[in-house]
C-alpha cells in the first residue's frame, strides 16, 4: 500500500512541475496579443490595464490614462490595423514586435518592451 501511495504522490508532483501553467513565454505573447486586440477595438482603459504602473508613471498618466491615451492617438492610428508579429523572453523582460498596417501603406513595425511584474508580465515602454 505504501508504494501506491509513494507512486501516486509522484506522479502528482511531476505533473505539477510539468508546467500545467503557462511558460512566461505563452504569457508574455498573451499581454501583447491582449494589446494588439484593445489597440484594435480602441479599448484604452485595457490598454492602460496592460501597462506597468513605472510605465504610466513615466508617461505621466497615472490618474487618466485612457483619456490620455484616446487623445494622443486621435488620427495617428486612423484606419491602422494592429497585428502581432513575434514575442522573445528574456528573463525578466521581453519585446513585442507588431505590424500597423494602413490601407495602400506597407506596414510599419512597433515594439513594445515587457517587464515581469510577480507572475505576470506588464508592458513597460514602446519602441
Amino acid at each position: 500500500m505504501s508504494r501506491l501511495l509513494t507512486a501516486l504522490v509522484c506522479t502528482a508532483a511531476l505533473a505539477a512541475l510539468a508546467g500545467c501553467g503557462e511558460s512566461d513565454q505563452e504569457k508574455a505573447r498573451e499581454v501583447v496579443q491582449d494589446y494588439v486586440d484593445a489597440r484594435n477595438e480602441g479599448d484604452y482603459q485595457q490598454v492602460c490595464d496592460l501597462y506597468s504602473e513605472s510605465f504610466k508613471e513615466e508617461l505621466g498618466v497615472t490618474e487618466n490614462c485612457p483619456a490620455f491615451l484616446e487623445e494622443q492617438t486621435s488620427g495617428a492610428d486612423e484606419g491602422g490595423e494592429f497585428s502581432l508579429v513575434e514575442v522573445r523572453v528574456n528573463e525578466d523582460r521581453g519585446v513585442g514586435e507588431i505590424d500597423v498596417s494602413r490601407e495602400g501603406q506597407s506596414p510599419s513595425r512597433v515594439g513594445v518592451t515587457l517587464s515581469r511584474d510577480g507572475d505576470s508580465w506588464k508592458i513597460s515602454g514602446l519602441q
